[in-house]
């Protein structure tokens, strides 16, 4: 009896102490917040594993499947331009003649025209258990087409000139125009990833599926992925 009064009167005490609710509870906050901060950081390390075994759990795709299906289609494409440049001009030359020097002044308007892209047949796919690696070739010329587009003004002074030393101006300055693509790096690396960027929506359109993609150039391995 006494130590059950004895009991009472100290929980009596502890009732008028100001905030003796609160400093009970507040260890329990404390670790309350401390397991939800170590939760939060818990997730963050482990969700890119999460998230890969959800994919193959749920998502699961036969990437050796999808690889046989998107060969099929990409022999009956055949190539992929992926980027198409227009230039126009106007070439100015003159014909010359030994001994005499130049015998003709001619002046030509012109358009020139050249697809950049990547022949499928040179795309190779390696399918892995959760995605499949997509070896691209280095982009290259697939068309070009040199056009003159107005008269030309040929002033003629000696009566010398022939369609033959026409033409060949014509070709050359069409081949400058080409070189001027095929020999900046710049342009042809663009064009390299526009073909993976257009090979991507392919993919899509074809299976259906949103595939985990590696794009990386032929011989080489990379990191660059796409969904």
């Amino acid at each position: 009896m006494r130590n059950n009064a004895a009991r009472e009167r100290a929980d009596k005490r502890r009732r008028r102490v100001p905030g003796a609710r609160a400093l009970t509870w507040l260890p329990r906050k404390i670790g309350l917040v401390l397991v939800l901060a170590l939760a939060i950081v818990l997730a963050s390390y482990f969700s890119p594993y999460i998230t890969s075994w959800l994919d193959r759990l749920l998502f699961r795709i036969d990437y050796s499947q999808t690889a046989t299906q998107i060969t099929h289609e990409m022999e009956k494409v055949g190539e992929l331009i992926a980027i198409r440049n227009t230039d126009t001009g106007v070439l100015e030359g003159d014909i010359k003649a030994k001994l005499i020097g130049s015998v003709s002044s001619i002046t030509v308007p012109y358009t020139y025209e050249i697809g950049l892209g990547v022949k499928l047949e040179h795309v190779k796919l390696t399918p892995e258990e959760n995605r499949l690696l997509v070896e691209v070739p280095p982009a290259e010329m697939l068309y070009d087409s040199f056009e003159v587009t107005g008269k030309p003004e040929n002033r003629d002074f000696w009566g010398l000139s022939n369609q033959e030393r026409y033409q060949a101006m014509l070709n050359q300055q069409q081949t400058a125009c080409r070189m001027a693509y095929l020999d900046d790096p710049a342009c042809m690396e663009q064009a390299w990833e526009a073909s993976c960027e257009q090979l991507k929506a392919l993919f899509l359109q074809w299976t259906g599926e949103n595939l985990r993609l590696e794009f990386v150039p032929a011989g080489e391995s990379g990191t660059e992925e796409g969904q």
